[in-house]
């Protein structure tokens, strides 16, 4: 079993990132032909489009992972089936249970790699991947560190500590210079948001630098002109589905200790919990669709089947994501619901389909394919072969004698000779 494991784990992960790799590729020159048509934009050139292109490529493996594990999982069992391998090994004793069990132990293997890319490449490839393109089309001096997001307006520079969605910003701290490069006005707010194409800022702290002294003074709501607008804010902010479960965590916590919504971050949190098991569904649901098909269908229909299969569940699962938060469902049971109707699926194919690999008797119990006979020693294998010879010379001798004409004649003296020859032999081996 332990070398059984081991070919299924080679031939699903050759055959899942080989699909991944074509997939990946289409994907990205799509997305290149998509950021070329911005070209031309500030400093956002070629360049910038092709390293725009190549840094969200974690990104775009991380979300078509599913899809290719589909792939994998039907191209890889219907190489097995069409090589007669999968033949062999139900032969050898392994039932439909324990190669579903099989396939699910090589399912570890993209369901760890899905991990590592969604929590420690894809978060940061993102950051980097939208922080260059805002400084390429905007033209402005802009960074982001671990102090917040750092920016400059004319004289002023802008401190936003944190950047939380639906528009809104806290602990924001400007600072006015002078043409001396003299500090003017200093101003912290504790929040603001953007309405009506301006900032609006909340419980307002400004300090006041003049030649006489210091003055401060306290607002309770502020309006601010600046070309920092929700646009910028938005390109450095990262999509929750592309936020590692650590983050994902603590921006829920501080959203619901600002009393705002939470859904979008919610559904991507538990988006995040299910998917390993929905790889593992997915994979082992090859099993009978393979099945059902074996010798029928070549690479190329298998392959195809997995990749509508995985697009269908893609754009079922995104959907009920979208139709969760609109019509306020749980964001855990809208994450939950298509991988559960995936097990029910795989359940159903499994204990009331019965696929056609694994044929059922009357009884209830797997048809034997093939069965052993005794073996035959050595004097009843020459006995039978005898039985046979006989059996054919007289069918030949037969039809010679009833065949007519000049043909049969030559034909009965050569197979007379040929008799002759056979007894004379006959004699000599008794003798």
């Amino acid at each position: 079993m332990k070398i059984i494991q081991r070919y299924f784990i080679v031939n699903l992960v050759w055959t899942t990132f080989l699909s991944l790799a074509v997939l990946v590729g289409i994907f990205a020159f799509l997305s290149l032909i998509d950021q070329l048509e911005d070209s031309g934009q500030g400093n956002y050139g070629t360049y910038q489009a092709v390293i725009y292109v190549i840094l969200p490529l974690p990104r775009l493996a991380y979300e078509i992972i599913p899809i290719a594990a589909m792939i994998g999982g039907m191209t890889s069992l219907a190489l097995l089936a069409r090589n007669s391998e999968l033949d062999v090994i139900r032969l050898s004793g392994v039932s439909e249970y324990s190669l579903a069990v099989l396939m699910g132990k090589s399912a570890l293997v993209i369901v760890l790699f899905s991990i590592f890319v969604g929590e420690f490449v894809v978060p940061a490839s993102e950051k980097k991947a939208r922080y260059q393109r805002s400084i390429a089309l905007t033209e402005q001096v802009a960074m982001r560190t671990k102090y917040g997001f750092w920016a400059r307006d004319g004289n002023s520079f802008i401190n936003i500590r944190k950047i939380l969605p639906g528009n809104v910003i806290e602990d924001i701290y400007i600072y006015e210079f002078d043409d001396q490069d003299r500090l003017r006005n200093s101003i912290f707010a504790n929040n603001a948001r953007y309405v009506d194409d301006r900032w609006v800022l909340e419980e307002v702290e400004r300090t006041v630098f003049d030649g006489s002294g210091v003055t401060r003074e306290q607002y309770r709501r502020a309006a601010w002109e600046s070309w920092v607008n929700d646009d910028l804010i938005n390109l450095v902010i990262i999509n929750p589905l592309y936020m590692s479960i650590w983050n994902l965590s603590n921006s829920i916590r501080v959203l619901k200790s600002n009393s705002q919504d939470t859904d979008s971050y919610e559904q991507a949190f538990y988006a995040k919990l299910i998917r390993p098991f929905t790889i593992v569904a997915m994979i082992i649901l090859s099993i009978p669709l393979v099945a059902q098909r074996h010798r029928k269908g070549g690479l190329g229909q298998h392959a195809f089947s997995g990749a509508l299969i995985g697009v269908i569940f893609y754009f079922i699962n995104s959907a009920s994501g979208h139709v969760g938060i609109v019509y306020g469902v749980h964001p855990f049971i809208s994450a939950a619901i298509p991988t559960l109707a995936l097990f029910l699926v795989l359940f159903w194919l499994f204990f009331r389909q019965q696929p056609a690999l694994f044929p059922k008797t009357d009884h209830g119990m797997p048809a034997v394919p093939y069965q052993t006979r005794p073996r035959e020693t050595q004097l009843q294998i020459q006995l039978k072969t005898r039985r046979q010879a006989k059996t054919a010379v007289s069918a030949f001798s037969s039809r010679v004698e009833r065949s007519p004409g000049l043909l049969s004649r030559y034909a009965r003296r050569a197979f007379q000779g040929f008799a002759d020859l056979f007894s004379i032999a006959r004699r000599n081996r008794n003798k």
